[in-house]
């Protein structure tokens, strides 16, 4: 409105100009003199104008923008209220559980708490005890066969070195004591109990060697050895039908033995048996 105003001000101002200058020709640069303020006026009016526009401008877009942000903080605000009463409304509802629950105050909830916790620890000490036990139980095992072990590679260590120590003894008592030796570590051993009677034969204790072979016989009926040791005995004691089965289970079970029957001084009294003969033979 005031643009329409100004422009039909100047305009008047105009056609004012023109019929003085048509009335008063003599008056040279008059129109222009009258032109330039009124177009300086109409200039800065604009610019006042738009200067006026521009500052409402600003502070509509200052007020959408205060407004915005009041919004949002009405927006956050409201949306921290509705959290922190849904949180109550949970704690409410939790509370109201526990007490329909039969947790009826807090010495109830610390009680059954503490009853809880205190099981769980339970179950898992017994746990934890039954692990160790059990790993206590295998080291424990594995402990007895590593000594077990060391023991028989000891055992079986002294055993060798006594057997060679009984070789090179020509003394029938002291290979006797050796053959102890070993007997006292393996009780077993049916080879030992027959050497003990060959050391017990050439001492001329002869019902002894008789004993020793059956109880190496009895060790292990296959050790055909212990037959020729309780064969010798048998010889010597006279049962020559005894002594000469018990050759030929020796030698069933050892035929090498056959070549030792000749240079044997014990076979004396059943030499000239016809049996023995055969064997022999």
């Amino acid at each position: 409105m005031n643009i329409v105003l100004k422009f039909f001000l100047l305009m008047s101002f105009l056609v004012f100009s023109s019929l003085l200058n048509a009335n008063n020709p003599q008056i040279k640069g008059l129109e222009k003199a009258l032109e330039k303020p009124l177009i300086e006026r109409y200039i800065l009016d604009e610019l006042k104008d738009l200067r006026i526009q521009n500052l409402k401008l600003k502070n509509e877009l200052e007020k959408r923008i205060s407004r915005a942000e009041v919004e949002q903080t009405d927006r956050a605000a409201r949306y921290v209220t509705d959290t922190i009463g849904n949180i109550f409304y949970l704690i409410a509802a939790a509370t109201s559980l526990l007490i329909f629950a039969g947790w009826n105050s807090l010495r109830d909830i610390k009680g059954k708490t503490e009853e809880i916790v205190e099981s769980r620890l339970d179950e898992i000490t017994q746990k934890y005890n039954d692990q160790m036990q059990a790993l206590q139980d295998t080291l424990t095992q594995q402990s007895k066969k590593i000594l077990d072990n060391q023991n028989k590679i000891y055992n079986t260590q002294y055993i060798h070195s006594l057997w060679m120590r009984a070789n090179l003894e020509t003394n029938p008592q002291s290979r006797i004591d050796l053959y102890d030796e070993i007997i006292k570590i393996n009780t077993n051993d049916a080879e030992v109990y027959a050497y003990k009677a060959d050391a017990v034969l050439d001492m001329d204790e002869h019902e002894w060697a008789l004993n020793l072979s059956n109880k190496a016989i009895e060790i292990d009926p296959e050790y055909g050895y212990a037959y020729w040791q309780r064969s010798c005995a048998n010889a010597v004691l006279d049962n020559k039908h005894e002594a000469i089965e018990d050759l030929k289970t020796a030698i069933e079970k050892s035929p090498q033995l056959r070549d030792e029957i000749d240079g044997e001084v014990l076979f004396e009294n059943i030499r000239e048996n016809e049996e023995f003969k055969n064997i022999q033979s």
